[in-house]
């Protein structure tokens, strides 16, 4: 049997979102919590839709993972059982793709958030 070697030569399709969150999510969050501090006495009603946005967007972002990452494992099933169907293997990385598709959602409001709390 001989084994297969991984190229290093291509990143992974995650090490982009994981970047992202890794990156961004300090800003988001220290950015959030310095303003729910800095109104902790009285909130405004902006100070309240952002909590909210925070929760609900939290929520979104869930569920498009769970369905993004339930699509890209059915598209890994349906390749490897045509693979073995036809002989032809896959060479590709499924469980990156499954991880990839699962942060996705994440790392887009995560860019949005820095992007919309930074101005």
């Amino acid at each position: 049997m001989t084994r297969r070697r991984l190229s290093l030569s291509v990143a992974p399709k995650s090490s982009s979102e994981m970047s992202t969150l890794m990156m961004l999510s300090p800003f988001v969050i220290g950015n959030r919590m310095m303003q729910f501090w800095m109104s902790a006495a009285s909130p405004t009603a902006t100070d309240r839709d952002e909590m909210s946005r925070m929760v609900g967007e939290k929520m979104q972002a869930a569920g498009e993972s769970l369905v993004a990452m339930n699509m890209a494992a059915m598209a890994a099933v349906t390749e490897a059982t045509l693979g073995a169907v036809t002989g032809r293997g896959s060479h590709s990385n499924h469980g990156d793709a499954i991880l990839s598709a699962g942060l996705k959602p994440y790392a887009k409001r995560v860019r949005a958030n820095r992007k919309r709390l930074s101005k």
